[in-house]
């Protein structure tokens, strides 16, 4: 008698067999367990980064909306001062024209003198001093309006001043050099359309300042052909591989540390520009620039 006829033997090699396939089974649950753990893990971390995300954007509303309280309440006060500062030039001009030069010693007609020819310098710079506050309180004003429902005739010329003044302070080592062509108004909202144009510029700035370049440049261009106006945002940074150009409208998708991105901003411009017909295309390459162009139609 064979092995093989060896109901013991049989046995044996059955038992031996299924618990080979058993065993197999068991790991191949195991990776499976494995893979979807790691899997759920991602998944929790992406939703407490998107989480992380929306607080982030919860609190930049609020201070958006705070921001609008306090230009409001700074043009009041500002207006006074300006127009009395207006009404001070004069005072002063006609006290000094009736002070008695005869009745005063050198001295102090040195001082008067020194004060003849040092006060109005010092009311205009002041008088300066004030409209620019004034022109910062305006541009904040303009870009936190809340009728999201509202649409207006816009010139695109005035909104993209309005948002490189608004973005002064990060464009310290990034020069703007603006190239606008007279074109017709769009019907938009001034306020989505200032979100628009600052986050494109923010990803402009950062582009710049990530390619560490002393000569950071973003272009800006404003053209239209019959009905058709095309504005053109480019930057001469570090630019995009296309795995990211690809992802770039994604919601929650960052390729920027921790603190300063968080991976909506784009997100929100492509929902927009989609609602208001307008669109957009991006040109980038990697250690040159990126080019971001929005097509709106004329009114």
């Amino acid at each position: 008698m064979t092995d093989k006829s060896n109901p013991y033997y049989v046995a044996y090699i059955r038992e031996k067999k299924a618990r080979a396939e058993i065993e197999q089974m068991l790991e191949d649950y195991t990776r499976q367990v494995y893979e979807k753990n790691v899997l759920l893990e991602q998944q929790i971390e992406q939703i407490k980064n998107q989480q992380q995300s929306l607080i982030q954007q919860e609190k930049l509303a609020l201070l958006g909306s705070l921001a609008a309280g306090v230009a409001h309440e700074i043009n009041n006060p500002l207006a006074f001062v300006i127009s009395n500062v207006t009404t001070l030039n004069s005072y002063v001009a006609d006290l000094l024209a009736v002070v008695p030069n005869a009745q005063l010693n050198a001295a102090e007609r040195h001082n008067i003198d020194f004060i003849t020819e040092d006060l109005p310098e010092l009311i205009s710079d002041t008088d300066q001093g004030f409209y620019r506050i004034k022109d910062i309180v305006k541009n904040l004003l303009f870009f936190a309006r809340t009728d999201t429902e509202q649409m207006i005739d816009i010139d695109l010329c005035d909104a993209i001043e309005m948002a490189v003044k608004l973005l002064g302070p990060k464009l310290k080592d990034v020069f703007v050099k603006q190239q606008l062509n007279p074109v017709d108004n769009i019907r938009f909202n001034s306020g989505e359309l200032n979100q628009v144009l600052v986050n494109i510029l923010v990803n402009a700035i950062q582009a710049c300042e990530q390619q560490n370049n002393d000569a950071g440049m973003i272009t800006i261009t404003l053209s239209q052909h019959d009905h058709t106006i095309k504005l053109n945002i480019i930057d001469n940074g570090c630019g995009m591989p296309p795995e990211v150009k690809q992802r770039m409208f994604d919601a929650f998708y960052t390729t920027k540390p921790i603190g300063t991105g968080t991976g909506i901003g784009m997100s929100i411009v492509l929902q927009i520009l989609q609602q208001q017909n307008a669109g957009v295309e991006v040109q980038s390459e990697v250690g040159k620039g990126t080019n971001v162009q929005i097509t709106f139609n004329a009114v």
